[in-house]
């Protein structure tokens, strides 16, 4: 439980001196956290475990509670000296409510979830990239008042929002800098804009790092210190976990393997909006490659790859489809070298591969890996499939809805 104060500390303090206003949400905040972890727990423990006074717990016990963060509930055994059983004190969940979205190339998702990441409600749409930011922005604000509107009546307080976006996203401020693939976005402002619109703080980054955060936080990385997630889509990206804490990089772009030079040939060709290394592996791409190699032969339509392409591959595998086999095994080596380059580079503990057409070449890439990396390196494929970003963005809406419910939000905490 040490551990977790330093963290709670570390998280909300600034340089210099703190004020006492400063102070006393900082220890608000520290003993949510345990209220939190613990589930039932009484003052005297929380004295215990944060090492705060009695009076420091009881005063700032008693402002969470007036304004209904924590409940009492209960009493717990009395202690060797016989007395009043203590009263304990849980987490209120019900509170207030979250949002999570996820914009996709193909769909966009919402999920509505109370203080604990329980799941309330969900949307769903198609994204239409083409249409335009304003369009697909429009979508997802549709998502999240349909979510919204049918809580009322049980109604809430929405406390936050968070939003897995396309592309290089300055997470400071909100804004899709630029995603090349099928958006063709540039500066696009999503939090100011989610902000105007619903009243509440909106948290923006890219739906890659999110899908990272979603797998430290309830997937495969839990407890690991330093990994990395490459998701594969008709985007490719990776999501670095570094010391506990995910890596941006000095222009929001750490992870922006799309633009990676897999060959000498590709490199002299020129860039490409979308990156070279995307250009060769996104799953549209990929799906070109088979069509083109095809394009001689009498296939019917149905045969083509659909909508499940790493399943169409699969299948087609399974039947000695030599155009599969010739695609699958160019996908294997490139997708091998990128990952090696990158357990080269970043020396992970674990890399997590996300994406359906992973499936068909995990073995391979691993292989590869073991053959020319002399040291171990972990290769999973994600616990959280599709979910990843959405739990990610989860996550981080819990994590601003405890600092606002501790009166800690955006501003300075100092005095």
């Amino acid at each position: 439980m040490k551990e977790m104060k330093v963290k709670t500390l570390q998280r909300h303090s600034k340089p210099g001196r703190m004020g006492a206003s400063g102070m006393r949400r900082v220890n608000s905040a520290l003993l949510l956290e345990i209220i939190r972890e613990k589930g039932l727990v009484s003052r005297a423990e929380l004295a215990r475990l944060s090492g705060l006074t009695k009076p420091t717990v009881s005063s700032q016990v008693s402002d969470l509670l007036e304004r209904d963060v924590v409940l009492e509930e209960g009493e717990g055994e009395p202690d060797s000296r016989g007395g009043k059983p203590p009263k304990l004190l849980r987490f209120n969940a019900e509170r207030g409510c979250l949002v999570a979205a996820e914009i996709g190339s193909s769909a966009i998702r919402v999920w509505l979830v109370d203080l604990n990441g329980n799941r309330l409600d969900e949307e769903e749409a198609a994204c239409m990239p083409g249409a335009g930011a304003d369009r697909v922005l429009e979508t997802a604000g549709g998502l999240i008042e349909a979510v919204l509107g049918r809580r009322r009546g049980r109604k809430p307080e929405l406390l936050g929002i968070a939003i897995a976006a396309p592309g290089r996203v300055d997470a400071r401020s909100g804004t899709v800098l630029e995603a090349g693939n099928v958006f063709h976005w540039r500066n696009v402002e999503v939090r100011k804009r989610v902000e105007e619109r619903f009243g509440v703080p909106v948290l923006v980054d890219n739906d890659v790092n999110f899908a990272a955060l979603g797998e430290m936080h309830s997937g495969l990385a839990v407890g690991v210190q330093n990994f990395l997630l490459v998701r594969l889509g008709t985007g490719v990206g990776a999501g670095l976990v570094l010391g506990g804490r995910l890596y941006q990089g000095t222009h929001w772009a750490a992870g922006e393997i799309a633009h990676m030079v897999f060959d000498r040939a590709a490199a002299v060709e020129g860039s490409s909006e979308r990156g070279l290394l995307e250009s060769a592996i996104g799953s549209d791409r990929v799906r070109e490659k088979v069509r083109t190699a095809r394009a001689g032969e009498t296939v019917e339509v149905e045969q083509l790859p659909t909508a499940d392409l790493a399943g169409e591959l699969k299948e087609a595998l399974g039947r000695g489809d030599a155009v599969a086999a010739r695609v699958v095994d160019e996908l294997a080596a490139q997708l091998s070298i990128t990952v090696a380059d990158l357990a080269a580079t970043i020396d992970p503990e674990l890399i997590v591969l996300a994406g359906d057409l992973f499936e068909l070449v995990t073995d391979r890439i691993r292989e590869l890996v073991g053959r020319v990396i002399p040291w171990p390196v972990r290769i999973e494929l994600s616990a959280l499939g599709s979910d990843a970003a959405l739990m990610g963005a989860m996550g981080a809406a819990r994590g601003l809805a405890h600092d606002l419910l501790c009166d800690l939000g955006r501003e300075n905490i100092s005095d």
